[in-house]
C-alpha cells in the first residue's frame, strides 16, 4: 500500500506541477503612458511584453523560485579585471569589469548594482545577466558597494537606499572615461534601489542613457512588514540581517564609539540593521524617516531618462501593492512590468535553474532598445 502511494505520488506530482505552471502562465501587465516615444519604442523591441511568461514547471511558486535560484544556481567564473575607485573621504571600493573581445571606446556598458549584501564573484542573479550582455558584445561593470567584494571599509561610511552618491561618482567617472558609449545601469533589488534614487536625484543630468531595476522594493516600510511575516522572516529575513551584521562585526573599532555595537550584533531582522546602524550613521532623524527618503514610489515624476522596472506579484521583497501605476502611466520616462510568478529577482522559465530566464530576455531587449533603437 505504502509503495503504491509513493508511486502515485511521484507520477501524480509532476503531472500536477506542470499542468498547474501551464495554468497559471500569463502575458506580464505592463504599465506605460500612451502615445509616447517610450511606448512605441517598448512595443517594437520588448517581445517579452506580449510573451506568456511561463514559470518553470517544477518551481512555479515565487518563494521556491527565489531559493532554487539562490542555492543552486552556479556563479560562473568570469575574466573580471578590477578596479579600486578611491572617494574624496578617503573611501574605497570595487568594481569589476568584464570586456568582450574586440569591444572600444563605443561600446556600449551595462553598469550592474548587487542587492543588500551582494557583489560580484557571490551574485549569481547579477553573473548571468553579465554573461547575457558579455555574449551581446557589451561591456559590463559589476559596482560593489564599500566594504563588500573584498574591499575592506577605511571609513565610518558605508552604503544604505537612500544615498547614491557614491554610485554618482563612480557613474560621472565611468562617462568621462567612455563619454561616446551608451550606458545602461541594471539594478537587482536594493541595488535598484540605489540606481533608481540616483535617477531621481539627477534628473537629465543622470550619466546614463537608460535603466534597469530589477525585483526593488517600492516602499521599504512595507516591505518590512512583509519580510517580518512567519514564512519569509524565517526563510529570508533573519538571514538577511545575519549577512548585514558580518558585513560590520569585524570593524567594532570603527564603529563602537558611533553606534551601539552590541545591539546592531543582536539584529535578526533587515529593520532592525537599519534602525539601529543605518540611522545614527548616517543621522536620519529615525529608520522612519530612511525608509521616507529611500521611497521610489513617490518618485517617477523624477525620472528623465528611459527605464524598466521588473517586479513579480508574489515576491515577499516588493509588494506589489506599493507599485504607483498610476504614476507610471502618467511618466514619459517609465514603464513597469509585473508578472504573476517569478519570486524575487529569480523568474525562472526552465527546468534547469542555470538557465536563461526573463531578466535575461529583459537585459536583451531593453539593451538592444536603450543602445541601438532610442536615442
Amino acid at each position: 500500500m505504502l509503495i503504491t502511494f509513493v508511486l502515485t505520488l511521484v507520477i501524480v506530482a509532476p503531472i500536477f506541477l506542470w499542468m498547474y505552471s501551464w495554468y497559471i502562465s500569463a502575458v506580464p501587465k505592463h504599465y506605460v503612458k500612451n502615445g509616447t516615444k517610450l511606448q512605441r519604442k517598448a512595443q517594437k523591441n520588448l517581445r517579452i511584453l506580449d510573451q506568456k511568461y511561463h514559470p518553470s514547471w517544477w518551481c512555479p511558486f515565487g518563494t521556491t523560485q527565489t531559493i532554487v535560484r539562490q542555492i543552486f544556481r552556479d556563479c560562473p567564473t568570469l575574466p573580471f579585471e578590477r578596479e579600486i575607485v578611491e572617494f574624496d573621504d578617503g573611501g574605497a571600493a570595487g568594481i569589476d569589469w568584464l570586456v568582450p573581445e574586440g569591444a572600444d571606446d563605443d561600446t556600449p556598458i551595462v553598469v550592474f548594482l548587487p542587492g543588500i549584501t551582494g557583489s560580484t564573484h557571490d551574485s549569481s542573479y547579477v553573473l548571468h545577466p553579465v554573461k547575457e550582455a558579455r555574449d551581446k558584445g557589451w561591456k559590463c561593470v559589476v559596482v560593489n558597494p564599500r566594504g563588500l567584494g573584498g574591499v575592506k571599509l577605511r571609513t565610518t561610511r558605508t552604503y544604505n537606499a537612500a544615498t547614491p552618491h557614491d554610485f554618482a561618482y563612480i557613474a560621472k567617472m565611468i562617462n568621462e572615461r567612455y563619454p561616446k558609449a551608451k550606458k545602461l545601469g541594471c539594478g537587482f533589488s536594493m541595488g535598484g534601489m540605489i540606481l533608481w534614487n540616483y535617477l531621481a536625484m539627477t534628473g537629465e543630468d543622470a550619466d546614463l542613457d537608460g535603466g534597469m531595476i530589477i525585483s526593488s522594493p517600492w516602499d521599504p516600510m512595507v516591505a518590512s512588514d512583509s519580510i517580518e511575516c512567519f514564512i519569509p522572516q524565517l526563510i529570508f529575513n533573519r538571514f538577511i540581517a545575519k549577512n548585514l551584521v558580518d558585513i560590520v562585526r569585524p570593524y567594532r573599532d570603527l564603529f563602537k564609539d558611533m553606534v551601539d555595537f552590541d545591539a546592531v550584533c543582536r539584529c535578526n531582522t533587515v529593520r532592525g540593521f537599519d534602525k539601529s546602524f543605518v540611522t545614527p550613521m548616517y543621522g536620519f532623524e529615525s529608520y522612519e524617516d530612511y525608509y521616507r527618503l529611500a521611497t521610489l514610489a513617490t518618485k517617477v515624476d523624477k525620472i528623465k531618462i528611459p527605464c524598466v522596472t521588473l517586479n513579480s506579484v508574489d515576491d515577499y521583497f516588493s509588494p506589489v501593492e506599493c507599485i504607483p501605476t498610476d504614476d507610471i502611466m502618467q511618466s514619459d520616462h517609465v514603464i513597469g512590468i509585473i508578472t504573476n510568478h517569478g519570486g524575487h529577482t529569480a523568474f525562472m522559465e526552465s527546468a534547469d535553474p542555470n538557465a536563461r530566464g526573463m531578466v535575461e530576455k529583459l537585459l536583451s531587449q531593453w539593451g538592444n532598445m536603450i543602445f541601438h533603437d532610442y536615442h
